[in-house]
């Protein structure tokens, strides 16, 4: 058996020897790869050229450098690492001052953001390192093998600082310019482009409600033939703008689309024909006037494209023509004087003269703008809020309790109150409008109040109105103590502030404290000691009776008073 383990022990050093040989060798080839006297290297390089200073807008996005950047590199001496390409990796360390919407694309070096709404310039210096390590999977060529045998470096790290600025400026929401060519011809090629300011661009257009033969290109242009049977038709086209480079990011609050619905008429040559027979040597006058609804602000009154005055109410406009020639006349829809009050026309806006109705009249009707909020302010949003004509119907629904549980405390819904004063009290509203203001949903602000307890444990809550004094009063006043000798015993703890008052200026936790309560416990150990005494005291006139009524004592004298009277008669 000894021998048996002397040859194994034997085995086992001579393996342990074969091994650590092993390693050593192994560490020495690897450590001549890594101690190489000739390294690769590598070189960074922008590509477009790197720029100091970039001017941007806001919500829009932007590059530095623009596609990223360019690694080159130089093969190491002699021809055994040709083919060497570097692999690259970018960061940059944390430095103060980086804002949270640019950010570095480690695999392209390029910085990406969109910045803020905000007009700020931004300066920056940044460390960006290539890591370039030879191709390891290519067995017996490349770099590898002599690198194995100590050849050329594998691994090579390359800094570049860059230091840029950032200018950033605001950009303004965008808004469609108003329409110059309200009208176009049946059969005659049409051609109106649209523009809009504000936003970044670039932008893509779109059209609703155009005339057959008319369509709308992305740029913005509506162009076209407006097809037979287009004539006299009023197309209400809503022309809408998306703004394709616009961050929707935190800071940018522009909304990414616009719109503006304006009136196309399609007119026609057939229109005018009879006015050319009929009128040719003779004049006529034609006759536009505002109704007395437009009590405020004026109109714009444009014929047959061009703007020719502007009216107010009860204004008179004449178009006088030799020969007499038929015109289309037509007014702004809608006049809004200030930001509270609007006009609206009533019918259509347009109108065509002809031979025999040379007359126009065009009357507005009023519109109160009604705007919507709730007191406390940020408790709801009420909807409906806009313009309306006197007389129409305006209606909204605000939920009846707005609650806010985690904070202890929760709205509920008072009333509405309307611009004319009066109050409506239930969740949904609806009235007729008869002047502008706000419509104001009024909650009321409760506070919860709880009563707590450890022993006993009991957490009861409730709602108090704001301001107010809250009462309670707890029909629980006195409870056992807890196990033990004094529970034994009748021992009860009651409450110190079993009822009270609190005012509810926010939130309220209330601490139910109780104190001890002896009564019963020394109630029970004085009868218990009463009971003792008593017993002992019978249990000694128990002992002493026996001894008291003895009849052999007064047998024993009467012996004795008998010897004395012998002796005596002797």
């Amino acid at each position: 058996m000894r021998k048996w383990n002397f040859e194994m022990s034997q085995k086992a050093s001579v393996f342990s020897r074969l091994f650590l040989v092993t390693i050593i060798t192994l560490s020495l080839v690897l450590g001549s790869m890594a101690l190489g006297p000739r390294p690769a290297q590598a070189v960074i390089t922008y590509t477009p050229a790197y720029q100091a200073n970039y001017d941007v807008y806001a919500c829009q996005p932007f590059a530095v450098p623009p596609g990223g950047v360019t690694i080159t590199s130089s093969v190491c001496p002699g021809p055994s690492c040709a083919g060497w390409q570097p692999e690259a990796h970018f960061f940059f360390p944390d430095s103060v001052g980086w804002p949270g919407w640019l950010n570095l694309d480690t695999n392209t070096g390029e910085f990406r953001g969109c910045p803020d709404n905000a007009a700020v310039d931004y300066s920056y210096t940044a460390q960006i390192q290539c890591w370039s390590i030879t191709p390891h999977h290519i067995p017996f060529g490349g770099c590898w093998w002599p690198c194995m045998i100590g050849g050329c470096t594998c691994l090579d790290v390359d800094t570049f600082t860059i230091t840029f600025n950032v200018h950033v400026t605001n950009i303004t929401c965008m808004t469609i310019d108003p329409v110059l060519i309200p009208w176009c011809w049946e059969g005659a090629p049409f051609n109106m482009t649209c523009t809009v300011t504000g936003g970044v661009g670039p932008y893509a257009w779109s059209a609703a409600g155009l005339p057959a033969g008319l369509t709308m290109d992305a740029a913005g242009n509506i162009t076209g033939t407006p097809a037979a049977g287009t004539c006299n038709t009023v197309n209400n086209v809503t022309v809408t703008v998306t703004d394709t480079g616009y961050c929707t990011g935190v800071g940018c609050t522009c909304p990414i689309g616009a719109n503006r619905t304006f009136v196309l008429y399609v007119d026609c040559w057939a229109n005018y024909i009879p006015i050319l027979f009929t009128t040719i040597t003779t004049g006529c006058d034609q006759t536009v006037e505002i109704g007395p609804g437009l009590t405020q602000g004026q109109t714009n009154l444009v014929v047959d494209g061009a703007h020719v005055a502007t009216l107010s109410g009860g204004q008179k406009y004449t178009i006088s023509s030799v020969p007499c020639e038929g015109h289309t006349v037509m007014v702004d829809q809608s006049v809004q004087p200030n930001s509270s009050t609007r006009f609206t026309v009533i019918g259509s806006n347009f109108k065509t003269f002809t031979e025999t109705d040379n007359y126009a009249y065009f009357n507005y009707a009023p519109e109160v703008e009604i705007k919507t909020a709730s007191d406390p302010t940020g408790a709801t949003q009420p909807p409906g809020a806009g313009f309306y004509a006197t007389g129409s119907y305006f209606s909204s629904t605000v939920p009846g309790t707005v609650e806010d549980i985690p904070n202890g405390k929760k709205l509920v819904l008072s009333d509405w109150q309307l611009p004319d004063g009066t109050t409506r009290p239930n969740p949904t509203l609806g009235y007729t409008v008869n002047q502008g203001g706000t419509v104001l949903a009024r909650y009321k602000t409760y506070y919860q109040l709880t009563l707590h307890s450890k022993y006993p444990p009991f957490n009861q809550t409730s709602w108090e109105l704001a301001g107010s004094t809250a009462t309670w009063n707890l029909a629980l006043r006195a409870v056992p103590v807890e196990a033990g000798f004094w529970r034994a015993l009748g021992a009860t703890q009651s409450a110190v502030n079993s009822s009270g008052q609190q005012v509810m200026n926010g939130p309220s936790t209330v601490e139910i404290q109780y104190k001890y309560n002896y009564t019963m416990p020394i109630v029970a150990i004085v009868i218990l000691l009463l009971v003792i005494v008593g017993l002992i005291f019978l249990i000694r006139w128990l002992r002493s009776k026996p001894a008291a009524q003895a009849e052999p004592t007064k047998a024993v004298t009467t012996t004795k008073k008998a010897v004395t009277r012998r002796r005596r008669s002797r």
